[in-house]
């Protein structure tokens, strides 16, 4: 018998494993292939790129996870959280913690609804496969805060602090609207428009900053989930280019479907701007170098020119992310430290080398944002809200960001539906919320669930208790305990010796 290639190794470990239902209608089965109104006409010959079969997808993991474990298991024994060049570093990790981790078990449950709904065996096993890999990624970093809820705070009731915390509504917010999205809609959504078009921007950038720091596990954390996302984004390129090249009725499907995750996966960003400019002490490199690196060169004068052939163009509200660079990371900042009280990670006062840095890299800095964050130098809470933010009703951000086109006027955006007012924070927010508002009208707003005794009727007491967090774990980080007890490890190992 020849020897078979990879190709015929492909088919033949990966091919005739699909049920054919005998007893049973195709469309009681697959109640939602057809519910989108995407036409599939010959969808087997689609495959999956990397041809990847199940053994060997165990043994590249496997070593994978062997070289990762083997730096965490140096970093934790050898006092790494102390090597760091600054503690505040941490507090970006709780927020990164707080918005990614939950969203990498999100993304596995959504990589298996998408693999029961879609007949067809490629789509299947590749979104096996990367629910796996999901599913390691969530373990890694539960595993990597384990440990670290040993030295910091804010991690200690985790599991309560992802279900309750305001915060993470965003990241809940954006899962939960593709899971409840058809299955078509989420390959879009996740495979596509977050993993092809963002996925570089969320890992790169920050684990560079890690590695500048002198966090070696969270580098590590990076780069090992970093190396699935190339598979990832391949599926996400062949799938699209496989409905597009179906029929010519699924075109304007996918562009408002493009449109409406291209705007979503850019605002739930937004929080990675800020980890990427703010919370290194060294900066590897701007938010918006990276976006103009991993977005507009690689994605929109790259990738998109040549989906012209398919009658595609640039998401609707490309432009207006393009002109938000300048600001993005500065604004969420802002709010970051408007509600510096009422997170599990902490806001910090800049010095003099982050405003130095801040203003090289982005001109407009010193007059539209130093001015803000100078208000802290002598009061670290000058800037604190006295409430919670009232939240954009599709992306769950805080009405708070200012039209790129003008800096003194507020972009919130407000949409009538069923006799009542619902706001959103910008135009790409409000042509999703319009275009599905009976969707987005059901949104758990935290505010309105505190205010009215949803969690709680002692406030703040029973606010702090559902978050799982204590007023403690919230303020300013250089005048924090958390901080004492890192510069006093420090002397303890003599971290703070001086050699000339």
């Amino acid at each position: 018998m020849a020897k078979m290639g990879i190709k015929e190794k492909y088919h033949a470990m990966t091919r005739d494993l699909m049920w054919d239902p005998k007893d049973y209608d195709y469309r009681t089965v697959y109640p939602l292939v057809e519910k989108e109104g995407i036409i599939l006409k010959d969808p087997s010959r689609w495959e999956d790129p990397f041809r990847l079969a199940y053994n060997q997808y165990v043994k590249v993991q496997s070593e994978k996870d062997g070289i990762y474990h083997t730096v965490r298991n140096a970093f934790e024994a050898n006092d790494g959280h102390a090597r760091v060049i600054d503690s505040r570093w941490y507090e970006g990790v709780k927020a990164f913690a707080s918005a990614v981790q939950p969203g990498e078990y999100m993304a596995h449950r959504l990589m298996t609804y998408i693999g029961r709904h879609i007949p067809i065996e490629a789509v299947r096993f590749a979104t096996f496969n990367q629910a796996m890999d999901e599913i390691r990624h969530a373990q890694i970093e539960i595993k990597h805060y384990a440990h670290m809820s040993k030295m910091i705070d804010g991690l200690h009731n985790y599991q309560k602090t992802g279900q309750n915390s305001w915060f993470n509504t965003v990241t809940k917010s954006f899962f939960d609207d593709a899971l409840t999205a058809g299955p078509f809609e989420a390959l879009i959504a996740i495979s596509f428009s977050f993993e092809y078009v963002f996925t570089n921007i969320l890992f790169l950038p920050f684990a560079s900053s890690a590695g500048a720091v002198g966090d070696e596990n969270f580098a590590a954390v990076g780069k090992t989930v970093q190396s699935d996302e190339s598979r990832h984004m391949a599926l996400g390129m062949s799938a699209l280019k496989m409905l597009l090249e179906e029929d010519d009725r699924n075109i304007p499907i996918i562009q408002y479907w493009i449109d409406k995750w291209y705007w979503r996966c850019y605002r739930i960003f937004s929080v990675i701007a800020t980890l990427v400019d703010y919370y290194p002490r060294i900066r590897p490199i701007s938010w918006k170098k990276a976006f103009e690196i991993y977005v507009e060169e690689q994605v929109f004068n790259g990738l998109f020119k040549d989906f012209r052939k398919y009658g595609i163009r640039l998401p609707k509200f490309a432009e207006d992310s393009i002109k938000e660079k300048e600001y993005y990371s500065h604004n969420t900042m802002r709010i970051l430290d408007h509600y510096k009280h009422a997170n599990m990670f902490r806001g910090f006062k800049l010095q003099p080398d982050d405003y130095e840095w801040l203003a090289n890299e982005y001109p407009l800095f010193e007059e539209h944002y130093a001015p803000y964050f100078h208000r802290s130098d002598d009061n670290v809470l000058a800037g604190a809200s006295k409430g919670l933010p009232g939240v954009c009703t599709v992306c769950h951000l805080p009405n708070e960001f200012p039209n790129p086109d003008n800096m003194a006027e507020r972009w919130t955006q407000l949409s009538e539906y069923n006799n009542k007012t619902y706001a959103t924070c910008s135009p790409g927010c409000k042509h999703i919320f319009d275009h599905e508002p009976e969707k987005y009208a059901q949104i758990w707003w935290p505010a309105e669930a505190y205010v009215n005794g949803e969690l709680g009727t002692d406030l703040p007491g029973d606010l702090f208790k559902a978050w799982g967090t204590t007023p403690e774990e919230g303020g300013e980080h250089y005048s924090s305990d958390e901080h004492a007890r890192w510069l006093e490890h420090r002397r303890h190992l003599g971290l703070d010796k001086k050699y000339f």
